[in-house]
């Protein structure tokens, strides 16, 4: 990640590796300044009495902290962990790893456009912050229908877009999975046979699936999607269903997700 050479300002929130613990201290290498460490003081650490500081706080472990006081003369940084909030620290993660995975974005433009990754963050990617505020901004907008007119309209070249659209589909679209479940079947009817088969054809023409016969009595359903949750849920729905059509003409059945 490319680090600020600047010093964080006072109230702001910067995520930080611990890299020492004292009896009465932590010592934290923030993540997103250059050469920069701050420092955590006992009764900053947690909202309640700490015996042991070790409790709280390990060597390696990431965390979300509050800049309470800099001092740039002696090159003192204040840190709070306890004044933080779980909402905050989860938002200021998400925000990290997006802008992670935005510079790596980045660096495949450049390489795409026969650049340097230094000259694609300065030339593309100031741009790119500039007009969104962050650079991951720019690839999810260059994925929605109106997003590459978006781009081009706010000084972007179209050798730039086309790119950073390129890049997007590649590393962000949804790729497509196959959700599948088996499920057991009996009918004690003389046609039993028949009966399944002719449920389990209603239930793939209506719920646009695929099911298959493994070995009696169990039948495979799978259906290809982007959308993993949405995929088990329309097996879920598929599968009751023929359970409840396959019980009322004097069958059986249950399901299981693979």
């Amino acid at each position: 990640m490319m680090k600020k050479e600047d010093w964080p300002q006072k109230g702001e929130l910067v995520i930080g590796n611990v890299v020492r613990v004292n009896p009465f201290s932590v010592f934290v290498s923030l993540e997103e300044y250059k050469d920069k460490e701050g420092m955590i003081h006992i009764s900053e650490v947690a909202g309640k009495w700490v015996r042991d500081i070790k409790d709280f706080v390990k060597v390696g472990q990431k965390v979300v902290v509050l800049v309470m006081n800099v001092d740039r003369e002696n090159g003192h940084i204040a840190l709070s962990l306890k004044r933080v909030k779980k909402y905050d620290t989860e938002e200021k993660m998400r925000e990290f790893k997006r802008e992670l995975k935005a510079e790596k974005m980045l660096s495949q433009v450049a390489k795409k456009l026969n650049m340097t990754p230094e000259d694609a963050r300065i030339q593309i990617g100031s741009k790119l912050k500039e007009i969104f505020g962050e650079n991951f901004k720019a690839f999810q907008m260059s994925l929605i229908p109106q997003g590459y007119d978006i781009l081009i309209k706010k000084g972007v070249s179209e050798e730039w877009a086309n790119t950073i659209k390129s890049i997007a589909k590649e590393q962000m679209e949804p790729k497509e999975m196959i959700i599948k479940g088996v499920l057991n079947l009996k009918c004690f009817k003389p046609d039993g046979i028949e009966i399944i088969k002719n449920v389990l054809t209603e239930a793939e023409k209506k719920h646009d699936i695929e099911i298959k016969y493994i070995s009696a009595p169990n039948y495979s359903l799978s259906i290809k999607t982007k959308n993993a949750k949405m995929g088990e849920k329309i097996l879920s729905e598929a599968s009751e269903e023929i359970i409840k059509n396959i019980k009322n003409l004097g069958g059986e059945g249950e399901f299981k997700v693979e």
